[in-house]
């Protein structure tokens, strides 16, 4: 018998709720796609309360709505001060959940600053080499 207290259940309903996995809880976690495991995953994770998230490519399954609400979780857990580790080629996504970036090339620090000049230096290598190529 599974026995939850009151907190732990309605945790528990929330991660569910979040995730929108609710009608699969009877299924085994063998048969979940990769992208029900990134949503079961981020929600335990969110939901675990942690003082630092660290993520990556979270964006890369999912459709729109639940970005979405990533997106606003990530938001809120940053307005409570916590510290999120955000891993992504997702340069949108990067630009709405970060205000300072860093960028790493061949496990180099290439800048470290505001998300806005770390996205233009990225954006420059990658003309950089793709004229280079050309």
């Amino acid at each position: 018998i599974y026995l939850l207290d009151q907190h732990a259940a309605s945790e528990r309903i929330t991660k569910e709720y979040f995730a929108e996995l609710k009608k699969f809880e009877n299924m085994k976690l063998k048969n979940f796609s990769s992208g029900m495991y990134m949503r079961l995953a981020f929600s335990t994770a969110l939901y675990s309360v942690p003082d630092v998230l660290l993520t990556d490519e979270v964006f890369a399954v999912g459709d729109e709505s639940f970005q979405r609400k990533c997106v606003n979780k990530i938001s809120e857990f940053n307005s409570r001060g916590k510290t999120i580790v955000f891993v992504s080629h997702n340069l949108k996504a990067v630009e709405q959940i970060c205000q300072r970036s860093l960028l790493l090339e061949a496990g180099r620090i290439i800048t470290i600053s505001h998300t806005e000049r770390v996205i233009n230096d990225y954006l420059e290598i990658i003309q950089q080499d793709k004229r280079s190529r050309d």
